[in-house]
């Protein structure tokens, strides 16, 4: 009778074992699970509208800001200064020096063409006051936004500009804009990847420097330009053409012309 009951009692220890290792198991303090690193919440974009509304009221309240004082009242110092960094085609032209933005609205059509994304470095090659590149930062998902100004008294407003719209928090964060004191065909754009010139005067002895300039850039996507074109070149060709609307022709406008980069490698000994 006693032999019987052996294998009984061994069945209910071992039951009983298990069941207390289930008991500390579950009764065990598990880890609290590591947390996960907060999202970073994008950027709130602003329409157009709502954009150049904020940004018009900055510059109304900077001296001598407007598009309006951009064309008549540049230093003549600068209006030369800038002239010669054309060549002498643009010391005889006397106009490279003259002033004009595109419309708010034609900004926005113009980065949507471009499909302007987050990995996007945008360059505004003479970029004066920047309102440009300021209305692309706070309507676009582009990150950073580089203006190339040569005329001291512009980018003196452009960087008075930048601090105010830093002050009311405008800035999304995140977001960088870099303004440059320089001379367009001269300034690093390795980084870029969209650049825009508002090139109605721009002679084609500048443009030549510019165009191996951005050759060197090796993520460059597009160039957008307003009137006049590149020169022949093997670095980039003309995708389309089409007429929007400028500050200085509201009505009629004026022709963008939109160039990609080619499969042409760049040259660096050039």
């Amino acid at each position: 009778m006693i032999r019987k009951l052996f294998p009984r009692v061994a069945l209910l220890l071992a039951v009983g074992a298990a069941a207390a290792v289930i008991e500390v198991s579950c009764c065990r303090v598990q880890p609290a699970p590591e947390p996960k690193a907060a999202a970073v919440p994008k950027p709130t974009l602003m329409s157009w509208r709502v954009a150049s509304a904020y940004l018009e009221d900055i510059f109304t309240r900077i001296p001598n800001s407007s598009i309006d004082d951009f064309r008549k009242d540049t230093p003549q110092e600068e209006q030369k200064l800038v002239n010669a960094s054309h060549g002498e085609t643009g010391v005889q032209a006397d106009n490279a020096h003259v002033y004009g933005e595109p419309a708010p609205m034609t900004t926005d059509l113009m980065l949507g063409r471009v499909g302007a994304g987050e990995n996007d470095v945008l360059y505004d090659l003479g970029s004066g006051r920047s309102f440009f590149l300021m209305q692309a930062l706070l309507t676009s998902p582009i990150r950073k936004a580089v203006g190339v100004e040569l005329a001291h008294s512009r980018a003196v407003i452009a960087e008075q500009a930048r601090g105010m719209m830093m002050e009311q928090g405008l800035m999304p964060p995140g977001k960088v804009l870099d303004l440059r004191e320089q001379d367009m065909a001269k300034t690093n754009v390795e980084d870029a990847t969209i650049v825009y010139m508002d090139s109605v005067f721009f002679t084609d002895e500048l443009l030549n420097g510019v165009a191996r300039n951005l050759s060197r850039a090796k993520n460059m996507r597009w160039i957008v330009m307003i009137t006049k074109g590149l020169p022949p070149n093997p670095w980039f060709e003309l995708a389309t053409t089409e007429r929007l609307k400028m500050s200085w022709s509201p009505k009629f406008g004026s022709d963008v012309l939109f160039y990609k980069r080619t499969a042409a490698p760049a040259d660096p000994s050039l």
